[in-house]
């Protein structure tokens, strides 16, 4: 467990010890061993760190993927790439626990792969995935961070960050052709996202994997005010040419679905219907 990587293996002088490298341990110690996720100040203030410093640490563990924060709460648990090695510690986000009932509704209806997710150093992270009864399907698990520019999922996320930030980004180097279908204009792109901030939806066809489609929606604490995006969901389906009501169909019960998630994580307390 945690303890063992502050054992020496042998090769350096046992009485050698970098600071930083304990303070990290101790912080990492600390979010495994609470029932309870905390945040900076919390962790700061029982280690007796400085709040500057509980805040890099925490950035370069979340950056590796050994914590995660809950983008509710904005307090910190393990990440999935701690948990892979500890298999003790739990990955706690009970914006799982209030989705999946929703996306599992929504996936029976429409007898598609349903993921959630959220924005993670800098990559969406698929924390759920709600598989259809389909033979064939797109083999990403929970756990799995891939690109914040593929497809539908990339757009809500970069919908919902500054419009300067993302220009900057999008303008830094050539941007990625995942399919002949990606989009790798900038200015087109930006055009897109301005879309998707006006109808609060994103669709994908064929443009991250070939001969798949998305239909994308952010999920928003703060109820009607939708005053921060928190995560996003995701339908996905393997059909290169699906129909129009096919389409129509996904994209109404996407949107009711995201207005129901909004409720529920607005206010767990009560239980959305969509």
């Amino acid at each position: 467990m945690v303890n063992e990587m502050n054992q020496n293996n042998g090769s350096e002088n046992s009485s050698y010890s970098a600071p930083i490298v304990s303070k990290a341990i101790r912080v990492l110690n600390t979010i495994v061993s609470s029932p309870e996720n905390q945040g900076i100040s919390d962790i700061a203030a029982n280690l007796s760190l400085a709040k500057s410093t509980t805040h890099g640490i925490l950035t370069a563990l979340e950056q590796s993927g050994w914590v995660l924060r809950d983008p509710i709460s904005r307090k910190y648990t393990c990440g999935y790439a701690f948990k892979e090695t500890a298999v003790e510690a739990d990955v706690r986000l009970p914006l799982v626990e209030l989705a999946r009932p929703h996306l599992k509704e929504l996936g029976a209806r429409l007898n598609e792969d349903v993921f959630l997710g959220i924005l993670a150093a800098g990559r969406i992270l698929i924390l759920d995935l709600i598989e259809s009864s389909k033979e064939l399907k797109v083999a990403k698990r929970p756990g799995t961070a891939f690109s914040i520019l593929a497809g539908a999922a990339g757009k809500i996320f970069l919908a919902g960050l500054d419009r300067e930030w993302v220009s900057t980004m999008l303008r830094a180097g050539p941007m990625p052709q995942f399919t002949p279908k990606s989009i790798t204009d900038p200015d087109r792109y930006m055009a897109v996202l301005e879309q998707v901030r006006e109808a609060g939806i994103a669709t994908d066809m064929g443009e991250y994997i070939p001969n798949v489609w998305a239909v994308a929606v952010p999920v928003f604490h703060g109820g009607k005010n939708r005053t921060r995006m928190v995560a996003g969901f995701w339908v996905v389906g393997l059909d290169p040419t699906p129909s129009k009501a096919k389409m129509q169909t996904t994209e109404h019960f996407a949107r009711i679905t995201g207005e129901v998630l909004d409720r529920a994580v607005t206010d767990p307390g009560v239980r959305g219907e969509p």
